[in-house]
């Protein structure tokens, strides 16, 4: 009769454990994050604190911090597609600190930023177009790797 209880005792205890063990796992699982290579991303915590986190590993408290921004630092293709001026240009997230405040409008403003540009420089070069399109983006974090104009 006592190895019967004894057994049970132990079924339970094993049990128990098994609870714990899938709790802590589930925790675990909503308290790390895996940032991947060539991204980061910025949390905000409810008091309105926000930080980055670069690739990696990190610890994000699930009740107290959400994402705000997931900000891909790979290259990025923009079609231009009006009358005036057609191609591509291709650019990329230099400073994810800069580029945050502007990160949600960044087709939106590199577009009127090219077009503001083509139109003050007419007949100029891609690469004086490129490079004049840097140095007025280089306060927002971002970089025009490259510019192909076609045919307007």
């Amino acid at each position: 009769m006592s190895d019967i209880k004894f057994q049970l005792q132990y079924a339970d205890l094993n049990m128990q454990l098994l609870l714990v063990l899938l709790g802590l796992a589930a925790l675990a699982a909503l308290v790390v994050r895996r940032i991947p290579e060539g991204m980061v991303v910025t949390v905000q915590r409810v008091d309105g604190h926000a930080r980055r986190l670069e690739p990696g590993l990190h610890l994000v408290l699930p009740l107290l911090e959400r994402v705000r921004h997931r900000i891909s630092l790979g290259g990025h293709v923009l079609m231009l597609d009006a009358p005036e001026l057609r191609g591509r240009l291709y650019w990329q997230v230099l400073e994810p600190a800069r580029a945050e405040d502007v990160i949600e409008r960044a087709e939106a403003l590199l577009a009127q930023t090219i077009a503001e540009v083509a139109s003050s420089q007419r007949g100029a070069a891609p690469a004086q177009l490129k490079a004049t399109l840097n140095q007025r983006l280089r306060d927002f974090g971002l970089l025009v790797t490259r510019l192909e104009l076609g045919a307007a």
